[in-house]
């Protein structure tokens, strides 16, 4: 979704938003971290990049792009997701058109990144502390429902704000660009609900959502 015509304020306040939660974000990050973890930290920074580069054109010019943004949290948590969505959405920027770029990638990096990641997490710890230590209700709560539902709605609040905010072409963009988008959110998180149960079940520690002393404690009595 193109956030260029946003009006001036808007733009800077979607920046100091994303730089409030990213400075948070940075703070509570792990960085006395086994060099293990930041080898797969640094990994998953590289398969983000280079699967947002792996774009489809629709009829008529329509770009769709991979979000990956939640399921990049289940895997790494919220800060180190927040601290890589910054660093993705800041080279993709200046890639595309230098420093000039920047401040318009802004209420994407907000919209699109950090939106999704925070609502990811949310759900994750909501089903931790409300729900019963069952293994389905992360595999299907969090890894299929809460992925789709964390993407749904960031693109809805995204479309809808473009529509306000953008220029005179911006709610027809909305209308044509959201039916994609969503079809795409719907197989984005099938996709990586499936890779999440794999994880899960042979290799539990490398998802950091994942909480195994919960879900996988032998029973009480």
């Amino acid at each position: 979704m193109p956030f260029t015509d946003w009006p001036a304020p808007a733009l800077a306040l979607s920046a100091l938003l994303s730089a409030l939660l990213l400075a948070d974000a940075i703070r509570r990050a792990q960085w006395q971290a086994p060099l293990r973890d930041h080898l797969v930290w640094a990994g998953a920074t590289a398969l983000l990049w280079v699967a947002r580069q792996m774009t489809v054109t629709m009829p008529g010019g329509l770009t769709l792009q991979y979000l990956g943004a939640a399921w990049l949290t289940v895997m790494l948590g919220y800060p180190r997701a927040i601290v890589t969505l910054a660093i993705v959405f800041t080279a993709e920027a200046l890639a595309q058109g230098g420093l000039a770029q920047v401040p318009s990638q802004a209420p994407r990096l907000l919209l699109l990144g950090i939106l999704p990641a925070w609502l990811i997490w949310q759900l994750a710890r909501l089903c931790r502390q409300k729900l019963p230590p069952n293994l389905f209700i992360f595999l299907l709560g969090v890894g299929f429902l809460g992925l789709f539902w964390s993407y749904a709605l960031s693109l809805l609040l995204a479309a809808g704000l473009n529509s306000l905010l953008g220029g005179p072409a911006a709610p027809a963009y909305a209308q044509l660009v959201l039916p994609y988008a969503l079809l795409l959110a719907t197989g984005e998180s099938w996709l990586e609900g499936m890779m999440t149960t794999l994880l899960v079940v042979f290799a539990p520690g490398a998802v950091r959502l994942f909480d195994e002393r919960y879900y996988l404690a032998p029973p009480k009595g």
